[in-house]
């Protein structure tokens, strides 16, 4: 199939066609799935595009339709909600543990938003370690097993198994899809559970994951990442309450975090350069989008007066407070960086800080 009719963005994230293999992975493709994918009905009918995320993730019939830019707009909707929706458990330098405020969403599965920092470190190497599979088996073992059943319209069939000892294994059939962020700086991954029909269940119990999202930007400077997870799965645990296993949920992350901080680490020490690097821009170039949005800002604080007049600006005028931002560099620079002009912003934006305004126009998340 054409790249162009594979591509498609929803808010700032541009969809990679080339799915997991885009991370290095290589595709094994199964027979059942081929088949099987050949009947089914995989994309979402226009009669479901009113119907809200949660709605649609706990439906079976999901299961047997691909990722589509609509459901993916409406995640971006979830994800970048505030305290209204989510609610800090607990917080520090390192970790940001929040849970859906509503409780009885997946059937009282713990619903929450995870979000870890790790320093001197690029995204690229941070979504290298949660994503290429052969790098990870080598480290992290108690998930392996990774394998994409098949490719279609920039979605990967992918299935992989869980160790967690004394119980027995539990295995993931996913429908799983990779975005860059129009920036250059970052990579979402988002999956959810796939119809068992696609591959039979094994030995190991069969887990649902009604949705995970991993979402992973490279900091303002260059120097850091930081990376967000919103996720909510049944393992299939009928004798532990799914309280305790909320419970659970903020060691076990912190735990993550320092893993992937420590293999980080190791990539720096031995001078790998990950598969994914392409996806990102380079390390000077993320340095000098930096420069240019520390320039910026300092305009725009030299010109707040100017600024106020952006609560009010509206759509159907051909006013332009911000126009003086309009200049060459300002251009040049959108071109070069996805850039976003402050003026674009004026048409697009109600009422704003000067803050968010700031991060907006570089399309930082």
């Amino acid at each position: 199939m054409a790249l162009a009719e594979e591509t498609w963005q929803a808010g700032p994230w541009q969809l990679v066609p080339d799915g997991l293999s885009a991370i290095g992975n290589e595709r094994t493709p199964g027979r059942m799935a081929e088949e099987t994918f050949a009947s089914f009905q995989t994309t979402c009918e226009s009669e479901e595009d009113n119907v809200d995320l949660i709605t649609r993730l706990s439906s079976s019939s999901s299961a047997t339709r691909l990722i589509t830019q609509h459901e993916v707009e409406q995640l971006l909707w979830l994800t970048d909600a505030g305290d209204e929706v989510w609610e800090t458990i607990q917080s520090d330098d390192l970790t940001h543990v929040r849970r859906h405020r509503d409780r009885s969403l997946f059937g009282g599965s713990a619903f929450v938003k995870l979000t870890g920092r790790v320093a001197n470190a690029t995204a690229a190497q941070v979504a290298h370690c949660h994503m290429h599979f052969a790098d990870r088996a080598g480290w992290d073992k108690q998930m392996d097993g990774f394998k994409i059943l098949h490719h279609e319209k920039g979605n990967d069939l992918l299935y992989s198994v869980i160790h967690a000892p004394p119980l027995a294994d539990r295995d993931f059939l996913m429908h799983h899809t990779v975005f860059r962020h129009e920036s250059g700086r970052g990579l979402m991954f988002y999956s959810r559970s796939a119809d068992d029909s696609l591959y039979p269940p094994t030995r190991a119990v069969r887990a649902k994951q009604y949705v995970a999202a991993h979402q992973i930007m490279q900091d303002a400077d260059g120097r850091g990442v930081t990376f967000t997870t919103t996720t909510a799965m049944d393992p299939y645990i009928p004798f532990l309450p799914r309280w305790i296993m909320s419970l659970l949920v903020p060691s076990e992350f912190r735990r993550w975090v320092h893993a992937v901080d420590r293999r980080c680490k190791e990539l720096n020490r031995d001078g790998i350069k990950v598969p994914c690097s392409p996806l990102f821009l380079a390390e000077p170039e993320l340095r000098s989008a930096a420069t240019v949005a520390s320039g910026l800002l300092q305009e725009v604080e030299v010109r707040k007066d100017s600024l106020k007049s952006l609560a009010t600006c509206d759509d159907s005028t051909d006013s332009d407070p911000v126009g003086y931002l309009d200049s060459d560099l300002a251009s040049d620079t959108a071109v070069s960086l996805g850039v976003r002009p402050l003026s674009y912003l004026c048409r697009r934006v109600k009422s704003t800080t000067l803050t968010e305004m700031g991060c907006a126009s570089f399309a930082w998340s």
